[in-house]
């Protein structure tokens, strides 16, 4: 067998996983926590909350299954061959599976983020704050960020209304049973991030475009049915249905606007403006993550599982994900 035949079966596929667990699992040793996320970026994002809640005394480890579904099929083979396993959690994003009427099991070992994916936790103006003042060193310039950083807030707002749209074409297309392959959609082809705020291709070139990316064609007419999704959605947070990814390709574009401000006013004046790590998204969650607060219902269920003892009859009913974990919050504080 050649390298290359070896390499791509050592690949995280649902087999790979689930050997790599098996080889490391004790049902006996406390010090140990195992994690099973989507994607690289989960492994960043839960690492740093895993490994500050489980404390130095534990091993960590860590598996990309790769996919949601493949976090679920490790759910089910382990429970399956340990129905009552202890520190052993699973971490997937909601995505807009409860929107189109998608179920997955439901365990209290699954946490399901409470907004789309982890991205929209990060994107936030004090993100975008602490970026430019621990990665973007300025020289020589006396300039105050703030006017352009209060621009967020109303900015993001345009842009969420520009992406609903989209994100109901998405829905509509899901609930009528399409497969919609997103990993292939560029927002540069469909949205401009300028000065002065966000812009978007006409609304049928739009779609002539999602079509061809997503290798899903829309059904005739189908703009009387996003119009009716669109209605719904606006009644929930953007932050619940707009993709994680959509949202920081535009936090990053929105970035690079502001920095390329500085650049102007740098050169106006004799400064300089060098950013010391670039934000892209390769980068996103690596570089932003560790700066925010963790979100409420991931510290309830990390408290839950990591940090006290658990007996069989600790176990809370099940349920969806991240809901029950705001209500244990106050039950679970250290008295």
């Amino acid at each position: 067998m050649s390298f290359t035949e070896l390499l791509r079966n050592a690949r995280s596929s649902r087999v790979a996983v689930l050997h790599k667990f098996l080889t490391s699992y004790d049902p006996n040793n406390t010090n140990r926590v195992y994690a099973f996320v989507e994607g690289e970026p989960d492994v960043t994002f839960y690492r740093l909350y895993v490994q500050k809640y489980a404390g130095g005394q534990r091993d960590v480890y860590i598996y990309n299954c790769e996919g949601k579904r493949n976090v679920y099929s490790a759910y089910g083979d382990i429970v399956s061959r340990y129905p009552d396993c202890r520190r052993v959690l699973f971490f997937v994003d909601k995505d807009i599976d409860e929107i189109i009427g998608l179920h997955w099991p439901t365990d209290p070992r699954v946490f399901v983020t409470e907004h789309y994916s982890i991205e929209n936790y990060i994107v936030t103006k004090d993100a975008l704050a602490r970026y430019f003042e621990d990665f973007v060193k300025i020289r020589r310039v006396d300039v105050d960020l703030r006017p352009a950083l209060e621009a967020f807030d109303h900015r993001i707002g345009e842009f969420y209304k520009l992406i609903l749209p989209i994100m109901a074409w998405i829905v509509t297309m899901r609930r009528a049973g399409n497969r919609v392959l997103l990993s292939g959609v560029n927002l540069s082809a469909l949205f401009s991030v300028t000065d002065k705020g966000t812009a978007r291709i006409p609304a049928r070139l739009s779609l002539r475009y999602l079509s061809r990316v997503t290798e899903a064609s829309s059904p005739r007419p189908i703009w009387k049915h996003v119009r009716a999704v669109c209605v719904e959605l606006k009644r929930m947070p953007a932050k619940a249905y707009v993709r994680g990814k959509f949202e920081a390709w535009w936090f990053i574009e929105f970035g690079r606007r502001v920095e390329a401000g500085l650049h102007q006013v740098a050169r106006e004046v004799g400064g300089s403006v060098s950013p010391s790590m670039p934000l892209n998204g390769a980068t996103f969650v690596q570089l932003l993550a560790p700066y925010m607060p963790i979100p409420a219902s991931l510290d309830a269920f990390l408290r839950f599982h990591l940090m006290r003892p658990l007996a069989r009859a600790d176990v809370p009913p099940q349920s969806r994900g991240g809901r029950i974990w705001s209500r244990l919050v106050s039950f679970l504080r250290p008295k």
